[in-house]
C-alpha cells in the first residue's frame, strides 16, 4: 500500500471516534447513516478525510456533488447546507464501517492512479516543448467513431486548426505488463484502425483463411497486416511507460503491436521517439 493510502487508511479509521459519527456506529461496525441529521452531515464534510468517508457511503463524487447542489430541491435549502443536503439524499440506510473505509481507499488508490498518469504526460509534454516540436498535448479532440471526441495524448497538427492529423502519439502507463499490457495495446490498435480510416485512406484485405492461425501463420498475418497499415496517414505512434525490470517482457509486445501501429517505442527510447517524431512535425515548425 502506498504511504499516503496507508495513512489515509489509519485517519478513516479514526473517524470510529468522531463526535458525530461515534454515536451512529454499533457494537457491530454499522453505520446507522439514517441517524445522521442535516447540520451532523455538513459538519462531517467540513473535514477531508470524512467528506471522503461520506462520499464513498453515497456513491458520489466531487462532480456530482457540484452539479447536485444547483438541482431544484437543493435550492430550497440554505446555501451552507446545500452540499449534505446532496450527500445526505444519497447515503444509505445504514452501512458497514470497515466496507466503507476499504471503498473510500480503493476510490482514492484510482485517483491517485489517474495523477501519476497525468503527471507522465505532463513530463513528456514539457520535453516536447523542450525539443520545439510542435505536438498538441492538452486539451485536443479529434473527431472519432466509437468514441464521438477522442481525446489523443499528442497531435500534429493541432486541430484547432481543422485539419487533419499527421501524427497521432498515445503515452500509456503500463502497472503491471503480464495483466495491462494487452489492454493498452487493443486500446491502441483501435485508435490506430479508426484515424487511419477517417484521415487517410486505410483499405484492409482479409486472409480469408479456411482455419485457424498457427505460429507461422499468425507471423505472416502479422506482416500483411502491417504493410496495408504502415503507408497510411496518420501515423499512429504509441510510448509505453513500464517498470524497468519489466521492460523485456514487454518489448515482446512489440511485433505484434506494430501489425496495427507504426512505431512502439518504450521509456528508454524517448530519444528514438522523439526523433521520429521530428520527421513527421519538424522541431521548430510552427503548428499550421
Amino acid at each position: 500500500m502506498q504511504p499516503e493510502l496507508r495513512s489515509l487508511e489509519q485517519a478513516m479509521l479514526g473517524l470510529r471516534d468522531h463526535p458525530e459519527l461515534q454515536p451512529v456506529i454499533d457494537q457491530h461496525g454499522r453505520v446507522e447513516f439514517s441517524a445522521l441529521r442535516l447540520k451532523q452531515v455538513a459538519a462531517l464534510l467540513r473535514n477531508d478525510v470524512a467528506a471522503m468517508f461520506l462520499f464513498a457511503a453515497a456513491d458520489l463524487n466531487r462532480t456530482a456533488l457540484r452539479s447536485g447542489t444547483h438541482a431544484p430541491d437543493a435550492q430550497l435549502v440554505a446555501p451552507p447546507l446545500r452540499r449534505a443536503f446532496v450527500v445526505q439524499a444519497k447515503l444509505p440506510l445504514a452501512a458497514d464501517f470497515a466496507t466503507v473505509v476499504e471503498l473510500a481507499l480503493q476510490r482514492r488508490a484510482a485517483t491517485l492512479g489517474r495523477n501519476a498518469n497525468a503527471a507522465t504526460e505532463s513530463l513528456f509534454r514539457d520535453r516536447l516543448a523542450f525539443e520545439g516540436l510542435p505536438v498538441t498535448m492538452k486539451g485536443a479532440y479529434t473527431s472519432g467513431i466509437l468514441v464521438d471526441r477522442r481525446k489523443p495524448d499528442g497531435v500534429y497538427p493541432d486541430p484547432a486548426t481543422g485539419k487533419a492529423p499527421e501524427l497521432y502519439l498515445e503515452v500509456k502507463k503500463v502497472n503491471r505488463v503480464r495483466d495491462d499490457i494487452q489492454k493498452r495495446l487493443y486500446e491502441i490498435a483501435e485508435v490506430s484502425l479508426e484515424v487511419k480510416f477517417l484521415y487517410g485512406s486505410l483499405e484492409l484485405r482479409g486472409l480469408n483463411l479456411p482455419d485457424l492461425l498457427s505460429d507461422e501463420g499468425r507471423e505472416q498475418a502479422r506482416g500483411v497486416l502491417r504493410a496495408q497499415i504502415q503507408g497510411v496517414r496518420p501515423v499512429v505512434i504509441a510510448l509505453l511507460i513500464c517498470r524497468q525490470e519489466e521492460l523485456e517482457l514487454a518489448k515482446r509486445f512489440r511485433p505484434r503491436a506494430e501489425a496495427f501501429i507504426n512505431r512502439l517505442f518504450f521509456a528508454d527510447e524517448i530519444d528514438e521517439c522523439l526523433a521520429f517524431m521530428a520527421e513527421i512535425a519538424p522541431a521548430g515548425t510552427p503548428a499550421p
